[in-house]
């Protein structure tokens, strides 16, 4: 029996159609194909009764819900018949399914099956742009681009930030040569795209232009010029473009958005605050949106019109804790503490949990507030058991800082119990140790070290405090040399590289790491530590120079007074 191709579509609407409820774990297994049709001989453009067979226990498997079954048996039988319908449905389920080869596997009979339709072959492509194999995907889009673009230079804007140099070049290539063919707004514009991801402003200017030219309609390529004139610092130029864009009856929110943002870089507050208000009332169901307008807000001194906001958002989502975070720096700011822990507090999103409860303890920053602070922690460690390592570790830097060492210590030692051996909770008590404690300091920072051999900051810190505090010079040596190979940049492993070789005697190799350092971090240890260098290697000037300066910041500093005291000795 051989059947037309239009019976798939007609089977699939009877199967569709069926009243059939999805299996559960005890029905039946679909039946298997009957050895009467193994040996049938498949012709492209007709079903054969195996065929028919075969797509409908496929259909009654996706009924059931045993989808890998139905796209087996699809994929099977688009290898077999050649079919662009089957090849077509095989796609579609493997892509629901997010199954990369199988998609892969099916969009290629397809394409094979129906080289003129561009559909197959931005699917497959898509997926391979995805997986960042731009060079793959190429030849399929430009295949694509042979029957329909707009979807394929839609793709290829989506990824093009992406892009390899190399890539981004063979790309413009692909579609200067497309333009030969074809003169679209839309070429032009991801044209456009490319060539200022490839920082070729110039020619990405021309063609954001030649896209407004063609269709002044094109909302994306204005978006995107006005972008580029922005990177530019072109902000009255933006403006300008953007500003008849702005429809109140069907606005556009990202030309939007960016307008508001430009106001802002312009310096015009007053206007741009106002049309940040009227942005936030176009979409008040866009949560994500309101947010940032709110925190757009905030980062422009708008507090009050970012409170709103910000409470507007918790009464309609209470669910989502993060706007909490935002009102409390708020009231941090205005110096409503009480209200601001109480927002801090109620934080419970991921990003800024533990931002929130470094900030109550910055906030309680009198020591008779002790008692307080420890009944906040222990009932955050009580409630949120997933952070109690980083929570033991805000609350005994608070009472080291407050001068309550011991108490510290014995949070540390109480917190290693329960946690045995974790890193976060050695490295902390090792720095909060008495400088004289020398044993217990190496002991705890060699754990650290013989969990995680190449962690910088404790290779770091044991090398420092060997050099400050022993004559173990070359030990020390080797250690900060190893952390300096991890974190070559790393301001205070650049400071102890340059402190140790002084120490050994290399000023002159010193000098060098301690500018780094100094440049990067102007501390006043490691300015005395530069000065002291200076000074040794006879350059008097640069060290009085760098003195004074200090001393002028930091006029009561203790290293500074050091470096001072050395100034009267003789250099070396």
């Amino acid at each position: 029996m051989k059947t037309s191709l239009p019976a798939i579509t007609l089977f699939s609407l009877l199967l569709s159609g069926c009243a059939m409820q999805p299996a559960n774990n005890n029905s039946a297994p679909l039946y298997a194909t009957p050895d009467q049709f193994s040996d049938v001989e498949y012709q492209p453009g007709e079903l054969n009764k195996e065929t028919l067979f075969e797509l409908i226990v496929a259909e009654m498997a996706g009924q059931r819900k045993e989808f890998d079954l139905s796209l087996e048996k699809y994929i099977s039988q688009a290898e077999k018949t050649a079919d662009p319908a089957i090849a077509k449905r095989a796609t579609y389920i493997a892509q629901y399914l997010q199954r990369k080869e199988e998609t892969l596997k099916a969009s290629q009979i397809w394409q094979q099956a129906e080289p003129d339709n561009a559909e197959p072959y931005q699917i497959a492509a898509s997926i391979l742009l995805r997986e960042g194999d731009f060079s793959a995907a190429l030849p399929l889009l430009r295949k694509a681009l042979q029957h329909t673009d707009t979807q394929a230079l839609l793709v290829i804007s989506a990824q093009a930030s992406q892009f390899s140099d190399e890539e981004l070049s063979a790309y413009i290539e692909l579609l200067q040569e497309h333009s030969q063919q074809a003169n679209s707004s839309q070429l032009h514009t991801t044209l456009g795209v490319l060539y200022k991801q490839q920082g070729d402003a110039e020619s990405a200017l021309t063609e954001f232009n030649k896209a407004i030219q063609l269709n002044s309609d094109n909302e994306e390529a204005v978006y995107q010029k006005a972008e580029l004139l922005r990177s530019q610092q072109q902000y009255k130029q933006a403006i300008r473009l953007i500003k008849p864009y702005l429809r109140q009856d069907t606005p556009n929110q990202q030309l939007y958005t960016l307008y508001v943002q430009l106001l802002f870089q312009s310096g015009e507050k007053e206007q741009a605050t106002e049309q940040a208000r009227q942005l936030a009332a176009l979409f008040p169901d866009e949560p994500q949106l309101n947010f940032y307008i709110a925190l757009l807000l905030l980062e422009n001194g708008e507090t009050d019109q970012s409170r709103t906001i910000m409470q507007d958002l918790l009464d309609r989502y209470p669910n989502n804790t993060t706007p909490h975070y935002y009102l409390g720096l708020i009231e941090q700011r205005a110096k409503n503490t009480e209200t601001a822990i109480g927002h801090f507090s109620k934080v419970r999103d991921n990003n800024n949990i533990l931002q929130a409860y470094s900030r109550i303890s910055a906030l309680l920053d009198n020591p008779a507030q002790r008692d307080r602070l420890q009944r906040i922690m222990q009932n955050a460690r009580n409630s949120l058991p997933e952070i109690g390592i980083q929570l033991y570790v805000i609350e005994a830097e608070w009472l080291h800082l407050n001068d309550f060492s011991d108490a510290a210590l014995n949070l540390m030692d109480e917190a290693l119990q329960q946690y045995d051996n974790d890193i976060n909770l050695l490295y902390t008590r090792a720095m909060m140790l008495d400088p004289q404690d020398i044993k217990l300091i190496e002991q705890d920072l060699r754990q650290v070290l013989a969990v995680e051999p190449d962690n910088s900051l404790a290779l770091n810190a044991l090398g420092y405090t060997l050099t400050i505090y022993t004559d173990r010079f070359d030990e020390a040596y080797e250690l900060i040399a190893k952390a300096h190979e991890l974190n070559p940049d790393e301001p205070a492993i650049l400071d102890s590289m340059g402190w140790i070789l002084f120490k050994q005697g290399k000023t002159g190799e010193a000098i060098p790491f301690l500018k780094r350092a100094y440049d990067a971090f102007p501390d006043p240890e490691v300015s005395s530590h530069l000065i002291q260098a200076y000074h040794a290697n006879g350059e008097e000037q640069k060290a009085r120079e760098l003195l004074d300066q200090e001393l002028t910041k930091h006029p009561d500093n203790e290293y500074l007074k050091e470096a001072q005291s050395t100034l009267s000795e003789p250099a070396e």
